[in-house]
C-alpha cells in the first residue's frame, strides 16, 4: 500500500458502458501522438510513450503560481540494527560499503534519516520533470544513495568515482546490452521501461543495492544523511506529502496546503520498532525457505 501511494498504482480499468466504444475518441499511437507539454526523457522511444503515462490528460505544463515544501526527516523509536547478513557479503577493501550497508537504515546527526523518498501528490496540474537523467556515483563498493526516485522517462547514469570498474544492473528491466562504468569513462545508462519499483545492483559486487522508484510525477526528492528534502514548483492549493523509508517500509503522510511564493516547512518522523521488524523479517525468511524451488529455464 505504501508503494502504491507513492508510485501511483492504478486500479484495473473497468469495461466501458455499452455504446461508449463507438463514441470514444481514438487514441493515436505513440509514434504520432503530439504531447501538449514537454517531457524530460532519456528513453530511446518517441516522446508520446512517456507523455501518455506522465500526462495522460495531455495538459499543457502548469504555469500558474507555485510554492515549495521542505523539511527534515528523522527517526523515532529504536536505533537501526546491524545488517549482519548483508555485511557478511562484503569482501575485500570496501570501507564505503560497510558504512552505507552496515545497518538496516542510515542515520545522520540528531537521528536524521537518509534514503527516504518524499513525494507530493494530490495537486491539480501537470508539472514536467526538468532533466532527462539522474546520476548515481559508485565509490568504495557502494552507491551514493540507497534510494533513487525517477520520473518516468528519466534514466539512471551510474559513474565510477574511484579506480574500480562497476557492472550496474537494474533488476526488473530488460537491457539489450550491459555497459560498464569504468574509472574516468562514460556512465553506464539504465532505462526503466515503465513506472514501478526496481532494484539497482552490481553484477560483481552483489551487495551493492538501491531501491529505484519510477514515478508518474516530478514532485519528489530523496534525503541524504542530513535528512533534508526540498520539493519546488508545486501548484498552489491542497496537496498531500508522503515519506517512505524502503528498508523498513515505514510511511508517514500529511495533508498540506501550498501557497504562492511561500516555502512550507514540514518536519517528518518515521517510527521504527526493532522487535516488530525482526518478526516480519523472520516470517519472510521462513516463507522463502519453504517456497518450492524454481525450475531452471531451458
Amino acid at each position: 500500500m505504501a508503494l502504491c501511494s507513492l508510485v501511483a498504482c492504478q486500479k484495473k480499468a473497468e469495461p466501458p458502458p455499452a455504446g461508449a466504444a463507438a463514441s470514444a475518441k481514438p487514441v493515436p499511437p505513440p509514434s504520432v501522438f503530439k504531447p501538449a507539454a514537454p517531457v524530460a526523457s532519456g528513453l530511446p522511444a518517441p516522446p508520446g510513450v512517456v507523455s501518455r503515462t506522465v500526462n495522460p490528460e495531455n495538459e499543457p505544463a502548469y504555469s500558474g503560481p507555485t510554492g515549495s515544501v521542505r523539511g527534515v526527516v528523522t527517526a523515532t523509536g529504536d536505533a537501526a540494527p546491524v545488517a549482519t547478513a548483508h555485511l557478511a557479503q562484503i569482501k575485500g577493501n570496501c570501507p564505503d560499503a560497510r558504512d552505507v550497508y552496515g545497518h538496516v537504515f542510515r542515520e545522520g546527526m540528531l537521528r536524521s534519516l537518509a534514503d527516504v523518498l518524499v513525494a507530493v501528490t494530490g495537486y491539480s496540474g501537470y508539472v514536467p520533470a526538468t532533466e532527462p537523467r539522474q546520476t548515481v556515483s559508485a565509490r568504495g563498493c557502494a552507491f551514493s544513495t540507497r534510494t533513487i526516485a525517477l520520473t518516468f522517462g528519466q534514466t539512471v547514469d551510474v559513474v565510477s568515482k574511484d579506480r574500480e570498474g562497476y557492472v550496474p544492473n537494474l533488476l526488473g528491466s530488460h537491457m539489450p546490452a550491459q555497459l560498464l562504468a569504468l574509472p574516468g569513462g562514460a556512465p553506464s545508462t539504465l532505462f526503466p521501461p515503465e513506472p514501478g519499483h526496481y532494484v539497482l545492483t552490481d553484477d560483481i559486487k552483489v551487495f551493492m543495492l538501491a531501491d529505484v522508484f519510477v514515478l508518474k510525477y516530478a514532485t519528489h526528492d530523496v534525503t541524504s544523511l542530513d535528512g533534508r528534502y526540498e520539493i519546488k514548483g508545486i501548484p498552489v492549493g491542497k496537496a498531500r506529502i508522503s515519506a517512505l523509508l524502503p528498508s523498513t517500509n515505514a510511511v508517514v503522510e500529511k495533508d498540506i496546503e501550498i501557497k504562492a511564493g511561500e516555502v512550507l516547512e514540514v518536519p517528518l518522523e518515521l517510527p521504527f520498532n526493532a522487535k516488530s521488524y525482526a518478526a516480519v523479517a523472520a516470517s519472510a525468511a521462513a516463507a522463502a525457505a519453504s517456497a518450492p524451488p524454481v525450475a531452471p529455464k531451458r
